[in-house]
């Protein structure tokens, strides 16, 4: 069973929590930083996100829009490798060698994002928390 239902429960979890780490006071100008772009299109359930970095502050474009715009880094995973990368439990060197995580683009961009990452990590776990989905914490 994976961990989001459905395509509108993964948005529901996800769009939120995407919008207040690329608004936050902390973490949205280490995105800005990165000066990039990254479009992250999950399966199983589908679901597009774009998080457009170049802008300051970022932007996050969701659904049909996402997947409508280019972006400098393109990565595909599964959602539930999605949902345990935000965790901060995908080794994603591990997952791009065994193919769990495609990307398309230069992989040095998405470094310039690893600042911003790890608070991200806890942030996810907060906002599980706090919008009472402590089912999808580990």
């Amino acid at each position: 069973m994976t961990v989001f239902s459905s395509t509108e429960e993964q948005y529901a979890v996800m769009e939120p929590y995407l919008k207040g780490i690329i608004t936050d006071p902390e973490l949205g100008p280490k995105f800005a930083k990165a000066n990039t772009s990254f479009k992250v299109n999950y399966t199983e359930p589908e679901a597009n996100f774009l998080l457009d970095c170049t802008v300051d502050p970022p932007v996050l474009h969701v659904g049909e829009e996402a997947t409508s715009r280019a972006a400098d880094v393109d990565l595909t995973m599964s959602a539930d490798d999605g949902h345990k990368f935000w965790l901060g439990k995908l080794n994603l060197p591990v997952a791009l060698a065994r193919k769990k995580v495609v990307v398309a683009g230069p992989v040095t961009k998405l470094m310039g994002l690893l600042p911003a990452l790890s608070p991200a990590f806890a942030k996810y776990r907060q906002h599980l928390s706090d919008t009472g989905r402590e089912d999808l914490l580990p």
